[in-house]
C-alpha cells in the first residue's frame, strides 16, 4: 500500500512516517506541493459547481472567493430558524451582521455562503450546502450577482487576505 501525506501543517509528518513504516507501507511525499490545502480544495469545489464565471462567462484566472458566512444544519426546527436569519440578512444586505455568522461543527452539514469576485470587478454570492457525508458532493443552493454598488460595499468589509484565488497562478506556487 502507498500513502500520500499531503502536508505537514500540524507537524505530524514524522509521527505518520513512523506509523506507516511499522505497517510495511511505502510513504510518498509527492503531494506536498500539490493543490491540497483546504483553500485549494474549496477553490476546486467552487470551480466544479460554477463551471465557468457566471459574470463574465470566462475561466477563473484572476478570480477569487471569500467565505462570508456558515451555518450548521442540525435539528430541523433550529436549522430552519438559522437559515431564515441567514437569508434575511443576505437579502437585506446587512453585511456586518451577516459576516459574523461563522458556525462550524465537526460531523454536521452546513450551509456556506461565499463571495465570488470576477476579474471584471463584480461580486456574486454563492450559497452551498456542504454535506458531511463523504460520498456527497456540495450542492449549490443559490447564486446572485450583486449590483456594482452593493458589491463594493461588501468588498470594503473583507480584508485583502480574505480573498483566495479560484485558480492559482504560477507566482502562487
Amino acid at each position: 500500500m502507498k500513502v500520500l501525506i499531503a502536508n505537514d501543517d500540524c507537524g505530524h509528518r514524522d509521527f505518520l512516517q513512523q506509523v506507516v513504516r511499522e505497517e510495511d507501507v511505502e510513504v510518498a511525499w509527492e503531494a506536498v506541493d500539490a493543490e491540497v490545502s483546504p483553500k485549494d480544495v474549496i477553490a476546486r469545489e467552487l470551480r466544479r459547481i460554477l463551471d465557468d464565471c457566471p459574470i463574465c462567462g470566462g475561466g477563473f484566472r484572476y478570480h477569487s472567493y471569500a467565505l462570508l458566512a456558515a451555518v450548521v444544519i442540525d435539528e430541523q426546527r433550529k436549522a430552519q430558524k438559522r437559515l431564515q436569519q441567514l437569508f434575511g440578512l443576505l437579502k437585506e444586505h446587512r453585511w456586518h451582521e451577516f459576516l459574523r455568522l461563522r458556525e462550524w461543527e465537526a460531523f454536521k452539514d452546513a450551509v456556506d455562503i461565499f463571495a465570488f469576485r470576477c476579474d471584471r470587478g463584480r461580486i456574486g454570492i454563492l450559497t452551498v450546502l456542504s454535506a458531511v457525508e463523504e460520498k456527497s458532493v456540495d450542492v449549490p443552493l443559490h447564486f446572485a450577482i450583486l449590483t456594482l454598488e452593493e458589491g463594493n460595499r461588501l468588498q470594503a468589509l473583507i480584508a485583502a487576505e480574505g480573498w483566495m484565488p479560484l485558480r492559482p497562478t504560477a507566482s502562487q506556487h
